[in-house]
Formats: structure tokens, C-alpha cells, sequence
């Protein structure tokens, strides 16, 4: 007789086990498609409740929210859900550096208790429950439609009326633009977090094309059909002693060449900052964004000069848009109205001044570097770890995700996933004064001194006396952003290494999912000895000195170590933008003989000599 050997042999159990492990993976992808396809149903079901066009109601649900349903929790603007239904009734911003202001309480900004009305849902379900969510959006348009004499009609061009007032925007401009953007939506296509709207003719608006190429509007300077006002910022002698504000007069891009855009956030409200800039506080922007309506107020031309980066230099050579908002969000999200008419302007200057689309270019007010290494630890952190710049360039046509498909390169571009770059199992965090923000939405990966989530964050000597990085908020030194460059130098395991401020820094990167190979130029250093990086590329002391210049010159704020590299951004000559109140003449800009390189050093651009430095092919 045959011992015996259990009930099942080894063989057998194999065969379980695979077809275990099959049941096991099918269970987990029908798990994933019922979640994406929740939405998708609750749209159909939401359209026929309604009647209201399903392919309609998307493209306005994607054009509020890119169909994000942020947890509940409101918008800057106040707005909840996937539909973006507002309630602004005692919102206020949180966050240690944020000042309590309320959100403006317009009748415009309850849409909520609109939708409460016609739907018989509590506003708890439709600021918290997607479904619900979408009902309440439903509702609204075809309330609006039904207001406009309009039949529920199942044609898509005949519903371009409700969708304005769907925006609730007093201001026509910002109606159409809204309008606008919701038909380019339906003609272009969308296919996110499992919704799905294939491209489609639609009746054609007169309203409907957006220019981001071309002249200007009226008294303003950007895209056709961007709702924008000229409102502007004060001009003025301050007292008898020469003081004045609060911007400078110029000849861009005739004196001095536009090399960047600077992206800021406002930490007050839309109309706070346009008091702001309208009375002598010796601070400006060029543009200020709304985040209610994506309206946008021009204060200063892009030809002058605004106070903006905390950088002279910077200044002198860049365009600044602030926006409504607050960087130490919490709940709050920018939202998609702001994005859109925001990228749409970038991308207009962009063009008409011959700014490349890249993050060496259109920076963030964290990127600019100070002018000295005290002035380091005081530079800004706006628009902060939750500006969406992966979302911000696809609105401008560009894809910073991209891969070129050279898997030799040496260059990499940060590229995470908002949803899962930083990890809660891992111990990662985002804090403002030790207490947690939400890791989902944050633009940025961990820098630490050895591959790791055990091992210490690197710090930076100019920002903080201590000898390991913090997950505060507002510490850049050891936060990579997306879509910023840097050269790789090694890998082990699930960690890549790259050249960081100086230092060899490691980023967690399983499978490449945070980065995307790139190709380029690097710098490095000549010979065997450090040279000097500045936060400017300004002129020689001998040349400042000449022109009478006193107070300024050229300070280096690190050094870059021979052997190390950093990607290049560019070359600029050097200038110094001598200004003068009420004066824009060419001699008020003083060049230099020195060509410098731009670089991506740390979390901030830099600038070295080319003199110094070495330029190379990846």
C-alpha cells in the first residue's frame, strides 16, 4: 500500500495556490474598476434623474474640479465636491501663517443651499457624498436652464447659457470664459479617475475659442477671451526724500530680457491683495488671480518692473502672478478656475516673451534664490507643497512626465504621483507647527543623507542651524518639486541619488514611479577647486563701481564642489537694473561682461560663472 502523503500532493497545492493568488488579483482589479466606475455611474444616474446631458455634466464637473473630490473638504473658494458646490457661510483659511480672513460671502457662494432645495438632500451629504455631490449639480443646471425658457433639451450646444450661470460669476467675461473651457472639455475628451468623455463635435460658441497666442484686450496684456481688468497698483513718491513705490518703470524686453515667470500665492483674499498693492507697502505683482472666478485683476505691465520675488535680479527679469489662496492649505485646494485662467495667461507671456515652458522658467516663489546666504532662510515658500505643477503645465500643453526614452541619462526630471508620493506607512509627514497636513496632494519628494525612511532628512546651513531636515512646510532645503531637474548619480534598491545644494541626497523612487529620465546639458565645476554659486548674475564689482553703484555686488551663497552636477538652465549675461522713480531710460540698466549659467542647485535655481564651469552633454 502506498504511504500516504495528506490530501493534497505538492503539485496540487501549486495548482491551488496560482489559482488562489488569480482569484486573489481578479477580486482586487474588480475592487479598482467598481471604485473608478462609482463616479461614471453616478453621473449617468445623476443625467437621467435630471435630464441633463450626461457628457454635459461631466465636462462642467471636470471643468470645476478635474473630478477631485478633495475629501470634502472646501476649496479656497469655498466650493465642495466634485461639482465644486459652494458654501462660504464662516469659512476661514487655517494654518499657522495664515490670517484668519473670511472667504467673501456672495449669494453667488451658497449654491450648496441651492442644491439642498432642489434636490431635498442635506448639505452635509452634498458637500461630503460624491453622488449626492453630483445630484446637487444636476439640479442646479437644469434649474438654470429651465430659468433661461430653455427646454431640457438633450443637445449639448443648446445648454451653453445654463453652464454660465452655473459659474455664477457676475462678471460676463469670466461666464464666457467658464462657458468656454467646459465645450473645449466636450470637444477635446477626458479620460480621469475612471470617468470617461470621448471627443465630440459641438455646436460651435462665438465665445467658445480661447487665444493664448495672440494680442492684446483692450487695455490689457493677455490671452482673447481671459477675463481680465486693469486695475492698477499705486505709482507714486512716497515722501521727499526720494522713497517711492510701489513698482519700477522699464522697457522690458527692451532693457532687459523677461527670462521668468514667478508664480505666488496671496495668503489673503483676491480683493485684500488688490488693496494691497494699491497702497504704499512697496510690494506688487503684474497679475493677481482670483480663486473664486478665475478673474484676473493686471496691476503693473509686464513691460515694468513689480516687487515681487525678494530678489532684485529675479525681479528685474520676471512677470509676477500672485494667486487667492493659502499655502498651508489643510483643507483648502486651489481651484480649477484659477488653474485654468492662470495657465492660459502663463501661456500667452510665455510666448510673447519667449519664456520656455520648464521649471527653470516658470518658477515658484520657493525657487528664487536670496542674494546673500542671510537672505537664504528669509526667501518665501508660496504657492507651497500642494500647488498642483504637474496639472498647472497640462493646461499649458506640456507634459513634464514625458519621457524622452533615453535610458542612459543622466538627467531626471521629479515626477511623483500627488496621490502617493509620500506614504503614511513610511512615517513621511507634512506639518505647519507639528501638526499634520494631508500627504495627498503634495508636489514634492523627501530628500534624506542615506537611502531610507529611517535615515535623516538633509538641511541646508542658510535655512536652519540644525543638522537634519523637518517636515515642516515651509523647509525647502530637502524637498524636490515637480518637475525640477537634477543629475543622478547612483541607485540602490528602491532609492535613487542625485546631486542636491552641494550635497548627495536620496529620494525614494520604487521602480522609477517618481522621476522620468530627461535629456540635457550639465555643469560642473573646472578643475579640482569649488566655485562659487550666486543668487544673481550681476555685473563685476568693477563694472557696479564704475556706474556709481554702491551697496551691491555680486555675494556667492554656496559653492559648487568639483565633480558635481547640476542641469543647466540657460545663459545669461550679466546686468544690474539700476532703477529710478519716473525714469525707464536704457542707461538705467548697466551690463556686464560675465556670462553666467543658470542651474537648478537645490530646491532654488542659482547662477555660476561660465568662466568657472564646465558645460556638458548628458
Amino acid at each position: 500500500m502506498k504511504k500516504h502523503e495528506g490530501l493534497f500532493s505538492p503539485v496540487r497545492w501549486l495548482l491551488i495556490f496560482i489559482a488562489f493568488t488569480g482569484l486573489v488579483a481578479g477580486l482586487k482589479t474588480q475592487l479598482v474598476q467598481a471604485k473608478a466606475s462609482t463616479l461614471e455611474t453616478d453621473f449617468q444616474q445623476a443625467a437621467a434623474k435630471y435630464k441633463v446631458p450626461v457628457d454635459l455634466l461631466k465636462a462642467v464637473a471636470y471643468n470645476e474640479s478635474a473630478f477631485e473630490s478633495h475629501n470634502g473638504k472646501p476649496s479656497v473658494a469655498g466650493g465642495y465636491g466634485v461639482m465644486h458646490l459652494t458654501d462660504t457661510a464662516g469659512l476661514t483659511p487655517s494654518g499657522a501663517d495664515s490670517k484668519a480672513v473670511k472667504v467673501p460671502n456672495a449669494a453667488s457662494l451658497h449654491t450648496v443651499q441651492k442644491a439642498v432645495k432642489l434636490t431635498g438632500l442635506s448639505a452635509s451629504q452634498i458637500k461630503t457624498n460624491s453622488a449626492d455631490n453630483i445630484n446637487g449639480g444636476a439640479a442646479l443646471l437644469a434649474a438654470y436652464q429651465k430659468s433661461l425658457g430653455k427646454s431640457l433639451t438633450s443637445s449639448i450646444g443648446g445648454w451653453d447659457a445654463a453652464v454660465k450661470k452655473y459659474s455664477q460669476s457676475d462678471s460676463q467675461a469670466a461666464a464666457d470664459f467658464f462657458a468656454a473651457n467646459v465645450y473645449k472639455i466636450l470637444a477635446k475628451g477626458v479620460n480621469h479617475n475612471g470617468v470617461k468623455i470621448s471627443p465630440q463635435k459641438v455646436n460651435t460658441l462665438k465665445d467658445e475659442a480661447i487665444d493664448t497666442t495672440g494680442g492684446e484686450s483692450g487695455q490689457t496684456d493677455g490671452p482673447a477671451g481671459l477675463p481680465i481688468e486693469w486695475i492698477p497698483a499705486l505709482y507714486k513718491t512716497f515722501d521727499d526724500q526720494g522713497d517711492y513705490g510701489n513698482y519700477d518703470l522699464a522697457d522690458r524686453p527692451n532693457d532687459e530680457k523677461i527670462n521668468y515667470i514667478v508664480i505666488h500665492n496671496t495668503e489673503t483674499s483676491f480683493q485684500e491683495a488688490l488693496t494691497l498693492f494699491s497702497t504704499p507697502t512697496y510690494t506688487t505683482a503684474n497679475y493677481v488671480v482670483s480663486s473664486t472666478e478665475g478673474t484676473v485683476a493686471e496691476m503693473v505691465r509686464p513691460q515694468n518692473v513689480a516687487w515681487h520675488a525678494g530678489n532684485w535680479y529675479i525681479n528685474s527679469h520676471s512677470i509676477g502672478i500672485e494667486h487667492e489662496g493659502y499655502a498651508a492649505v489643510g483643507g483648502y485646494w486651489y481651484t480649477e478656475n484659477m488653474y485654468k485662467s492662470s495657465a492660459a495667461l502663463v501661456k500667452y507671456l510665455a510666448a510673447k516673451y519667449d519664456i520656455p515652458l520648464d521649471r527653470q522658467h516658470i518658477i515658484g516663489h520657493d525657487n528664487v534664490p536670496g542674494l546673500t546666504p542671510a537672505a537664504q532662510k528669509t526667501m518665501h515658500w508660496d504657492p507651497g507643497t500642494y500647488w498642483n505643477w504637474n496639472h498647472y503645465f497640462e493646461l499649458m500643453g506640456v507634459d513634464l512626465s514625458k519621457s524622452d526614452g533615453n535610458t542612459d541619462s543622466h538627467i531626471i526630471t521629479i515626477t511623483p504621483n500627488d496621490k502617493t508620493n509620500l506614504t503614511a506607512d513610511s512615517g513621511q509627514k507634512v506639518t505647519d507647527n507639528g501638526v499634520n497636513l494631508p500627504l495627498a496632494g503634495s508636489n514634492f519628494v523627501y530628500l534624506y543623507k542615506q537611502p531610507g525612511f529611517s535615515t535623516n532628512l538633509i538641511a541646508d546651513k542658510d535655512f536652519s542651524s540644525g543638522q537634519s531636515g523637518t517636515t515642516e512646510k515651509d523647509d525647502w532645503s530637502d524637498k524636490a518639486v515637480y518637475g525640477q531637474q537634477f543629475s543622478k548619480i547612483g541607485e540602490q534598491g528602491d532609492w535613487t541619488e542625485i546631486n542636491y545644494g552641494g550635497q548627495d541626497a536620496w529620494f525614494y523612487n520604487p521602480s522609477g514611479a517618481n522621476s522620468t529620465n530627461a535629456t540635457g546639458k550639465l555643469v560642473t565645476a573646472k578643475g579640482s577647486t569649488a566655485v562659487p554659486v550666486y543668487g544673481s548674475a550681476y555685473p563685476s564689482n568693477r563694472i557696479l563701481k564704475k556706474n556709481q553703484v554702491t551697496g551691491i555686488k555680486p555675494t556667492p551663497i554656496y559653492q559648487l564642489q568639483p565633480g558635481q552636477k547640476y542641469v543647466y538652465g540657460g545663459t545669461v549675461t550679466s546686468d544690474y537694473f539700476n532703477s529710478h522713480f519716473n525714469s525707464n531710460l536704457p542707461k538705467n540698466v548697466i551690463h556686464g561682461t560675465d556670462d553666467y549659467y543658470q542651474i537648478q542647485f537645490n530646491h532654488r535655481i542659482a547662477f555660476v560663472k561660465a568662466s568657472d564651469t564646465t558645460l556638458l552633454n548628458d
